[in-house]
């Protein structure tokens, strides 16, 4: 037994213990929510009575209970979802074990014309395209809406709803044994939860986002966020970019690595961020370690890994001798004290910019990226030019995204002198004039 399925058995037996029953409280009061005992759905008769109901409602809630950390691709263990009249979680060990596929039940989801509400979906929905072999193509992410609607990023479904209705949310079974059966009544009610009040928390949002006119920016960053995760190595680098700037030595070091720890991970039948997780590869891009026997000191990298594979990842890392990666020399700026010392104050004027007109700081840029970006900023001034926030070969944002609207365009006027941080107090905390914020967000 490794040690995530260690530690989710130790959880699954303690929630067991503490939450014997299916919901320790009445639901939450609203017409938008289902007060019924969610159905279990383990025969093709009850299924397609299922279907048939998802497929007259324009809008369905739909959620996931996998085992991720033991294999390539997540083992599904539970579907939830709610419509307007429905609320069930379908069980896929029954179809399984009797030949049935599900395919059918995943295409009524994921058909055009329809849209999904997950939150925090990004492995949901790759379980929905492989299942349907269609691309959902209208998928809103409430935790996204809410990092847009003065709620943090990330919020976990129960603190979306309690900030939204002051209803406290049960989440005792988020971690546990989702492959044994049979399911217990508490971990029916924690999953029938998941999707049950989630058209109640996709009205409230919608509302919220359309005053702010942030609507387009929700479906634009859910969809970045609900990218396919099947193999795409560019949008990987782009990931790793943004936790940690790569030099372009570095870069080509972590895109060789990207490579390797997806074949490995096919090969293994491993999720690919327990073989080389991407702090690993950050580590591994900056230190380039030319021996084998370095290789089981990168902090992430499992010993299975580094004992079976040490040769295949200095060999990757020796294959990018050709981008001169021994001669990438790092920005000086980093060492000035002064630049440093703006970019510090600038940094945190974006915070406080962020947070009084309702946006989570940490959806917007990372302090890395942004960094980077300043340095860029500083050198062209020194020549004389201006740079935007999505200009030069570091752009803070890249052309088209919403953050240059929500945030960009400010910055920018920031820094030539025509725009200001202004902030007026209110019961909730900062807010900047022109900005209204609810009470208790």
């Amino acid at each position: 037994m490794n040690y995530r399925r260690k530690k989710r058995s130790q959880e699954h037996d303690a929630a067991d213990h503490n939450h014997g029953g299916a919901s320790p409280r009445e639901p939450f009061d609203h017409p938008l929510v289902s007060k019924s005992v969610a159905e279990v759905i383990t025969t093709p008769e009850a299924l397609a009575v299922l279907i048939a109901d998802i497929r007259s409602h324009p809008v369905v809630a739909y959620d996931t209970e996998f085992i991720g950390e033991e294999s390539f691709y997540p083992k599904l263990c539970l579907v939830q979802v709610a419509t307007p009249t429905a609320l069930a979680l379908v069980d896929p060990l029954p179809f399984e074990a009797a030949g049935h596929d599900l395919g059918e039940f995943f295409r009524s989801i994921a058909e055009p014309g329809r849209t999904i509400l997950v939150h925090s979906g990004d492995t949901d929905i790759d379980i929905l395209r492989r299942g349907a072999g269609i691309e959902p193509s209208d998928v809103f992410d409430t935790q996204v809406a809410a990092a847009l609607a003065w709620m943090p990023w990330p919020s976990s479904l129960g603190t979306v709803l309690e900030t939204l209705t002051g209803y406290r949310l049960g989440k005792a079974h988020t971690f546990t044994n989702w492959d044994a059966r049979p399911l217990t009544p508490a971990q029916l009610g924690y999953a029938a939860d998941d999707v049950r009040y989630m058209h109640l928390i996709w009205h409230m949002l919608s509302e919220r986002l359309a005053a702010l006119g942030r609507s387009d920016w929700a479906a634009s960053e859910s969809r970045e966020q609900l990218r396919s995760t099947a193999f795409d190595p560019e949008g990987q680098l782009r990931r790793l970019h943004r936790t940690e700037p790569l030099r372009a030595g570095q870069m080509a070091v972590a895109r060789a690595l990207v490579t390797l720890r997806y074949d490995l991970a096919r090969k293994h039948d491993m999720p690919a961020r327990v073989v080389l997780p991407d702090t690993a590869v950050i580590e591994l891009a900056k230190r380039k370690p030319t021996d084998r026997s370095a290789i089981g000191n990168i902090s992430g990298i499992p010993r299975r890994i580094a004992s079976a594979h040490a040769e295949d990842i200095v060999t990757a890392i020796a294959g990018c001798k050709a981008v001169a990666i021994d001669h990438d020399p790092g920005n000086p700026l980093a060492d000035d004290m002064r630049v440093r010392a703006e970019s510090d104050q600038l940094w945190n004027a974006l915070q406080v910019r962020c947070a009084s007109t309702g946006l989570a700081s940490n959806l917007v840029a990372t302090r890395a990226t942004f960094s980077r970006w300043y340095f860029s900023v500083v050198e062209a001034r020194r020549r004389g030019q201006a740079l935007g926030c999505s200009e030069g070969e570091a752009p803070l944002f890249t052309g088209g995204d919403w953050r240059i609207e929500a945030v960009g365009c400010w910055l920018e006027g920031f820094l030539n002198g025509t725009e200001r941080l202004e902030l007026v107090w209110s019961p909730s905390g900062t807010v900047a004039p022109g900005f209204s914020r609810a009470h208790g967000v």
